[in-house]
């Protein structure tokens, strides 16, 4: 009997796919760590749909957001790794989340990486809290003269304003939020200063309840064509907020591989592309053998812009 509560308990921990057994035969989650109605849920809602059609399967998204978007990861880490779970693992739950807090996972070694489909791009908005504020100039100089409240879900997409409180020589308070669509609302309400504007800040902006001063991007917002890049305007940052998708470390080499083929043909589907780009997203196709390098290649300049702002709790 011993024994073979041990098999089981085996067969449990590293699935693998029986002579002739079809995968996938029931739904598919997909884990999403932020609220819905900001940019990853965008992202994710295109990738599922048409993932969907490829896969013949439901894909329902489930948003668990929370701890600065480690609640989602943290729900994928801890899975079967059976195929049957996957989602965003973010690089601030990647990278940021491990210098700042206790994370439910090991980032390295917890997942399997599928691959990376898109980039959010960051803007840097202001609303009625600054009404004379309406350049990158005036934001600085306000900013000297007293400490701007900034909001975001995690300190990793507020990277360009702890660089600029450190190259402008501003005071910046940091306030985290739950979701993205509530930093956008108090931000537009008055109550916050300027937060880490994603998709969501497209219909305010044009709305008039905010002003979008830069990009904090690698390249200008289509939508925003005339608003310059932080970089275009004198400060040397970018905030890199990579899309990466993961499952639980282990899965069968079989299931991964369709997963991620799956993921991929969503990835480069038009309609997908013209969807995200709708809301302010980037594609940024990476297969996932070379996912980890992106990451690597990323991590030193927010790592350092951590450490620099006070808010890593590991130095150098």
């Amino acid at each position: 009997m011993r024994r073979r509560t041990l098999l089981a308990g085996m067969t449990l921990a590293t699935p693998a796919l029986a002579q002739g057994e079809r995968w996938p035969s029931r739904e598919i989650s997909l884990v999403t760590g932020f609220g819905p109605g900001g940019g990853t849920d965008v992202v994710a809602r295109a990738i599922a749909a048409h993932m969907e059609r490829t896969l013949g399967v439901a894909i329902p998204v489930r948003n668990t957001p929370g701890a600065g978007g480690t609640l989602g990861p943290g729900r994928i880490a801890q899975s079967r790794p059976d195929g049957y779970t996957f989602g965003l693992v973010g690089l601030s739950a990647l990278v940021v989340a491990p210098l700042t807090m206790d994370v439910p996972y090991k980032p390295w070694e917890s997942f399997d990486f599928l691959g990376c489909t898109s980039e959010l791009r960051i803007g840097v908005p202001v609303g009625p809290s600054m009404p004379n504020v309406r350049t990158l100039a005036d934001f600085i100089a306000e900013g000297k003269r007293r400490p701007i409240t900034v909001a975001s879900t995690n300190p990793g997409s507020a990277v360009s304003f702890f660089d600029l409180a450190r190259l402008a020589g501003i005071q910046i308070s940091y306030v985290p939020f739950g979701s993205i669509t509530e930093a956008a609302s108090q931000v537009a309400g008055g109550h916050v200063d300027t937060y880490s504007g994603t998709s969501e800040m497209i219909g305010l902006v044009r709305g008039g309840q905010l002003r979008m001063l830069a990009s904090a991007s690698v390249d200008r917002w289509p939508d925003f064509p005339d608003v310059p890049t932080l970089i275009e305007q004198g400060y040397e940052t970018t905030t890199r907020q990579l899309i990466i998708w993961a499952g639980p470390a282990g899965m069968p080499a079989p299931v991964r591989e369709r997963l991620e083929a799956a993921l991929m043909a969503a990835a480069r589907d038009p309609e997908v592309q013209a969807r995200q780009a709708a809301g302010g997203i980037a594609s940024r196709v990476i297969e996932g053998a070379r996912t980890l390098a992106a990451i690597r290649e990323v991590q030193p300049g927010v790592e350092a812009a951590l450490i620099a702002s006070g808010m890593s709790r590991r130095r150098g």
